[in-house]
């Protein structure tokens, strides 16, 4: 009863912060198209990107027929990221990419910053229904801090008329997943709003360890989302606010088999830009704001955290009308706080200057390059600069392109890294910030053949010169993980991408590989945090069963092998245990129809047992139906 009392009274607070506020349609397949960006990443975004830097984007088309219940799952099938979960249907979700940890992937929304500098761990709380996303991209060599190794931007819908969606799922282990989702125009205002509700009694997972049994019966979770945003000429306004409850098992530690984590989180952000002659202003202001109670033992509060992220920018960009060069300069300020029953109180500010300067010219074919630098002033550690170099050229009337980036990245330290002391964690106010360079080249190119469909063809290769990367190690004289500095952890990879696009038969085939090695040897290292996949391979096929005038019947098959580095601690304490390479299978059966589509959705359907973490098993075959309605 006090849960939903709880929950209740969240909804309600959310209402009147609402009351406040003033007042692309899904296409079929879309390929990664290689022309520049001219203006912001997406939608809209203070921050200013290169089409090069996009390494992966993902639409509302291509979500369609997925198998997800969220953002975390629609991630996992991109071969550069790594989605490592506690639990179910996004209960607790860490996304790293590219070999780092999760406290070093950046993540926007509509190109605002929404991460807590408590932890990594919360980055997916995304108040954001699955149905309201017009897009997500993957970015790299962005100057953002702590995007130490990229960054995941998401984009909302942008639509030019009223669309409205009911979502409907009931599954396996009494799953329910209502959502609702509406797009409408009035004039110049677009409003989108969305609010869903997730809950599970928890999963099933074939072992037959009575611990591990134990584990699972403490898996159950539900997450609440409601999201509003109104844009009106240069005016941009969202809030978001989620409330999650979710059983861990044994999520955080192998000694407890019925932990449990509770989260409320508000987000709020504005955006305006302004035209004035040849100048272009663009501001941006945002909160994020988290309330985290964790229990060691369900019902037993252990850890309680409020956390407060604000963050202001101003932005000047000057176009060049003979040359088409683009020049921007600008500032931004953010501050940080948390107040902790374990880390205490602690606050920090930052203030950013920074250049941007872009060119183009158009010389057989047409060459585009920008270079940009940060000064930063951090009260925690002082003066620091970052910056992003970046060139590109398009051949073959655009079909193609290749490029060359080099960015110089940082991170601060996250509240948990410096101030966190419980179990056998220790954290360390001695942390310096995470540094890195990185160099990037790659090619993309387009095949369209009249009646023969659509090929996209995309390859990347990097390397990352990593300085004071922050890990957790094992110290034998206490027997305690202390947050440690390491001098040097370099990071080499490859990345290629091949999608086709034929007809409704043969909607779509993607193939993904991801290679990455670093230059620390995990089986020495007494490292609690820096595994990561050495092999990532995903083919994807979305294809029709039976087509007529109306509708379709279809089918989307999601195959995954990966293979991880590192070692692991075992649900009974026992140190050591090299992680297996897994091979996982999802499927999805639909039937579209103009306004309906039903699905039929399976995970795991091969019941494989395996670990993201170490003493947490996952789920094995799920399974539900769902049905979506487009009014």
């Amino acid at each position: 009863m006090r849960g939903k009392r709880s929950l209740v009274f969240f909804i309600l607070q959310i209402a009147c912060s609402l009351s406040f506020l003033h007042a692309v349609t899904p296409t079929d397949f879309e390929l990664n198209e290689v022309e520049v960006i001219g203006s912001m990443t997406g939608v809209q975004g203070y921050h200013r990107t290169d089409s090069s830097q996009v390494i992966e984007r993902i639409t509302q088309s291509d979500l369609a027929h997925l198998p997800i219940a969220n953002i975390s799952d629609v991630l996992a099938y991109l071969p550069n990221i790594d989605v490592r979960s506690r639990g179910a249907s996004g209960a607790q979700t860490d996304i790293s990419m590219r070999g780092g940890t999760f406290d070093q992937v950046a993540v926007l929304l509509n190109g605002m910053p929404i991460q807590d500098a408590q932890t990594g761990h919360y980055a997916m709380n995304i108040p954001i229904s699955t149905a309201m996303i017009e897009c997500i991209e993957v970015l790299q060599g962005e100057d953002i801090t702590g995007a130490l190794t990229g960054a995941i931007n998401i984009v909302t819908k942008h639509t030019w008329k009223d669309e409205y969606t009911l979502m409907m799922k009931a599954g396996t282990n009494s799953l329910v997943s209502p959502a609702f989702a509406g797009s409408w125009k009035r004039g110049d205002v677009h409003i989108n709003t969305s609010v869903d509700y997730h809950r599970s009694d928890g999963y099933y997972a074939p072992t037959e360890n009575t611990k591990e049994q134990e584990a699972l019966r403490n898996t159950d979770f539900q997450t609440a989302n409601l999201y509003f945003q109104t844009r009106w000429k240069g005016l941009d306004v969202q809030v978001g606010s989620q409330y999650k409850d979710a059983g861990l098992g044994t999520g955080y530690g192998y000694a407890s088999t019925d932990q449990f984590d509770a989260t409320r989180t508000l987000f709020t952000g504005v955006q305006y830009h302004h035209r004035l002659n040849d100048w272009l202003l663009r501001s941006m202001v945002s909160y994020r704001g988290q309330y985290d109670r964790y229990e060691w033992h369900r019902g037993t509060a252990t850890n309680r955290h409020w956390t407060h992220n604000t963050q202001a920018a101003l932005y000047a960009d000057y176009y060049w009308r003979l040359s088409g060069w683009i020049s921007t300069f600008g500032a931004e300020g953010k501050n940080e706080m948390i107040r902790s029953t374990n880390m205490g109180e602690h606050n920090r500010w930052q203030v950013t200057m920074r250049a941007r300067q872009q060119f183009s010219w158009v010389a057989a074919g047409r060459w585009t390059a920008s270079l940009s630098g940060a000064a930063h002033y951090n009260s925690w550690c002082g003066w620091y600069g970052s910056g992003v170099a970046h060139i590109n050229y398009q051949f073959d009337q655009t079909r193609g392109n290749v490029y060359l980036n080099a960015n110089r990245s940082l991170r601060m330290p996250t509240w948990t890294d410096m101030y966190y002391k419980a179990g056998v964690q220790r954290g360390s106010t001695d942390l310096k910030a995470e540094k890195a360079w990185q160099l990037s080249a790659g090619i993309q190119y387009n095949f369209r053949w009249k009646n023969a469909g659509q090929l996209h063809l995309q390859g990347d290769v990097y390397y990352r010169w990593g300085e004071d990367i922050i890990d957790w190690t094992f110290d034998e004289t206490d027997s305690l993980f202390h947050a440690t500095n390491r001098n040097k952890v370099n990071t080499f990879g490859v990345e290629l991408n091949m999608q086709y696009h034929y007809n409704e038969w043969l909607r779509n085939v993607a193939l993904r590989y991801a290679y990455t090695q670093l230059s620390l040897d995990l089986t020495t290292a007494k490292s609690n945090y820096l595994d990561y996949l050495r092999h990532k391979v995903t083919l994807q096929i979305d294809h029709g069963i039976y087509v007529w005038s109306k509708g379709c019947v279809g089918a989307n098959w999601s195959l995954r092998w990966q293979d991880r580095m590192g070692t692991y601690v075992d649900i009974y304490g026992k140190a050591g245990n090299a992680f297996e390479p897994v091979l996982l299978l999802d499927g999805s059966i639909y039937m579209e129809l103009a306004h309906v589509r039903v699905n039929l959705e399976c995970t795991n359907m091969t019941n494989r047992h395996y670990y993201d973490y170490g003493g947490v098993l996952m789920p094995g075959v799920q399974g539900c139906i769902g049905i979506t309605a487009h009014l």
